[in-house]
């Protein structure tokens, strides 16, 4: 079996991988201040935080993937605001990726999208090219979802860019529904038992 769960030592590849596809699921080297900001906003966290997991799918050869999330979102959201992102190094605002970014990170409703109350915990899925297409997605998101349940999570969410088309194709496929968004993402949820 090629998922299991996130150790310390994995954090560097985490965070990498992060950064290979936080552009809609291509590179965003560059897009930010710093290559690091945007594993700190959309992955470390999940390694620290309250009700926070991480999964990693490696075949022996290195991670090349992940799922990580929170089984209660609402407490996440007021640790990551109230310790997490103000301990991270102070950034300034120098690229178009950090106008939104960077403020973002500092909102405190950021991760509470409306149906919170009925879907809870939230999660990011994360897969280098090379693991793409080989089940590792599904496997990666089965192995969440049963670990959410175990918790007593009674539904997941995640949000994804309107701009990641593959995203939105494979969601469904894994039995998530559409129930939301604006002009940018799109929110999908599914029920957990």
């Amino acid at each position: 079996m090629a998922v299991r769960p996130a150790a310390a030592a994995d954090a560097s590849v985490i965070a990498s991988i992060c950064l290979l596809t936080g552009d809609s699921g291509t590179d965003a080297t560059g897009m930010f201040c710093d290559d690091a900001a945007l594993a700190d906003v959309y992955a470390l966290p999940y390694l620290e935080g309250p009700g926070g997991f991480t999964l990693v799918w490696d075949e022996g050869e290195g991670v090349a993937g992940y799922v990580l999330g929170t089984d209660d979102t609402r407490a996440f959201q007021r640790w990551f605001v109230g310790e997490w992102w103000p301990a991270r190094p102070a950034r300034d605002q120098r690229t178009e990726g950090d106008r939104w970014l960077l403020p973002a990170a500092a909102d405190p409703v950021r991760m509470v999208v409306d149906a919170v109350d009925d879907y809870p915990a939230h999660l990011h899925i994360d897969l280098l090219p090379a693991a793409q297409g080989r089940g590792a997605g599904r496997a990666l998101i089965e192995a969440a979802c049963a670990l959410l349940s175990e918790r007593g999570a009674r539904g997941v969410h995640l949000v994804t860019s309107r701009d990641n088309r593959g995203a939105q194709a494979f969601y469904p496929r894994v039995g998530f529904t559409e129930i939301g968004g604006d002009g940018g993402s799109v929110t999908f949820a599914r029920a957990l038992g």
